[in-house]
């Protein structure tokens, strides 16, 4: 079973500065990472023009696009946290960025003190950071490349080993 972090903050907080580190981090590790962003608006992995749009706009249900290094499954229904996971391949660990309400460990990250009142009595906090160096006595600071890096690596440890 992989373990299970959120990154969690509002929009702009560096959520997915934190993730890249952490996938860097695990990397090092000789981890395998899996990662999941929740998308609170409306998206698109397809474009207008493309065969596999025109499958969609035709009413397809699933259609897949695929070539020897990659492929997308996009299907035309949502899924909640549980079931993205479930379509995970089997991983050392899943980073997940966003879902406030998501029940495993969070890092919450600030730009303003008031987000911690705001965000503080979510579900398994573990550790509030920032990029914001006004914030450095409520929040772990990681607003330069090292501090940042030292963070990532350190979560992962902690997870992990």
């Amino acid at each position: 079973m992989a373990t299970i972090l959120q990154v969690i903050g509002f929009k702009n907080s560096g959520k997915t500065t934190l993730i890249n580190a952490l996938i860097k981090a695990s990397h090092k590790e000789n981890y395998t990472v899996s990662a999941i962003k929740h998308d609170a608006h409306d998206f698109s992995v397809d474009h207008v023009g493309t065969d596999s749009y025109s499958f969609q706009e035709s009413g397809a249900d699933a259609v897949v696009i695929a070539n020897s290094r990659q492929y997308a499954v996009m299907e035309q229904t949502g899924i909640d946290l549980k079931e993205a996971i479930q379509k995970l391949p089997e991983s050392d660990i899943i980073l997940i960025e966003g879902y406030k309400e998501g029940p495993f460990p969070k890092i919450i990250l600030i730009r303003e003190k008031a987000e911690i009142e705001l965000l503080k009595n979510s579900k398994a906090v573990h550790k509030i950071a920032t990029y914001n160096p006004a914030l450095k006595e409520e929040a772990i600071f990681i607003g330069d490349e090292q501090t940042l890096i030292t963070f990532a690596e350190t979560l992962i440890k902690e997870f992990l080993q």
